[in-house]
């Protein structure tokens, strides 16, 4: 594995040219004639938003049968794997920045954390859009005077939009995702069917359905208007409800049953979501 501290010496790897700065860089890809077709594997320290066409192999990238198979964006975070083997040059452009660079100008965005397997698809109208806004930062970064204050503008307008055109994909693939909504749901049942250790976290659920935290939690919010720690939240209520009625375990035992690790922990969780005790609401016959 490959690892790239410098916007520079990434650059002499796959065959672009010298950044202006070692904090951005912003590359048209048919300038450069000699591009690496393959690579095993690298990490580096910078993100990479990459909008592409002229790919062979859009499985990669998480194209299903609801997308278009033109242009797609996709993002790479520090140390995230990256790896490629075309039989051709791509064609778009990217953008590479320091995350101390988004830091200093406060921006961010969840599908920062996306895989690269959940890239977005664009149609064709969000595709004339991201290319105009992808030449203008380009146009700016080629001035020997370009101001960062505007590069990072337009970055952010960039990815203002890439989140809009999110929400659309989800909603182009809500046939696909709503059947990974009830798998969510479906694996929470069964979490709780099997006396759980500990609590049920977003990241544990995100990986049995083979996506990252983040695009698992947008995809869940978008399709069901609730964060997965929302509807997690709810399915750990209406269990200890239905063992404070069913059973004469006590509650520092359905505590535990739930997953916390100290009852003390499960009564104010409790408390914090009815607005009263576990035992008052046991106690209480009217619930």
């Amino acid at each position: 594995m490959i690892h790239f501290n410098n916007i520079k010496d990434y650059n002499a790897y796959i065959g672009y040219g010298i950044p202006k700065k070692d904090i951005i860089d912003v590359v048209k890809y048919d300038e450069w004639k000699n591009l690496r077709l393959s690579c095993n594997g690298l990490t580096s320290d910078f993100y990479m938003i990459a909008f592409k066409r002229n790919m062979t192999d859009l499985s990669w990238y998480g194209n299903t049968k609801y997308d278009t198979a033109s242009a797609f964006l996709y993002f790479t975070k520090p140390n995230q794997t990256h790896k490629w083997y075309v039989d051709k040059p791509w064609e778009g452009y990217h953008i590479l920045i320091s995350p101390i660079l988004l830091q200093e100008y406060n921006i961010d965005f969840s599908f920062f954390q996306y895989n690269i397997s959940e890239a977005l698809f664009m149609t064709n109208d969000e595709q004339i859009q991201i290319e105009n806004l992808y030449i203008q930062i380009l146009e700016e970064y080629k001035k020997d005077n370009y101001d960062m204050d505007l590069l990072l503008a337009y970055c952010n307008l960039i990815f203002t939009y890439i989140s809009k055109f999110y929400k659309r994909q989800f909603d182009t693939r809500q046939p696909l995702y709503n059947k990974l909504v009830l798998e969510f749901k479906k694996l929470l049942n069964t979490y709780y069917s099997n006396e759980p250790k500990e609590m049920p976290t977003v990241h544990y659920f995100s990986e049995k359905l083979n996506l990252s935290s983040n695009y698992f939690g947008d995809l869940i919010k978008f399709n069901t208007g609730k964060t997965p720690s929302e509807v997690i939240q709810e399915k750990i209520i209406s269990e200890a409800k239905k063992q404070l009625k069913s059973s004469n375990i006590t509650v520092a035992e359905i505590g535990y049953n739930l997953g916390f690790e100290y009852p003390t922990y499960f009564t104010r969780f409790f408390k914090k979501h009815i607005g009263i005790t576990p035992t008052a609401y046991r106690e209480n016959k009217t619930n």
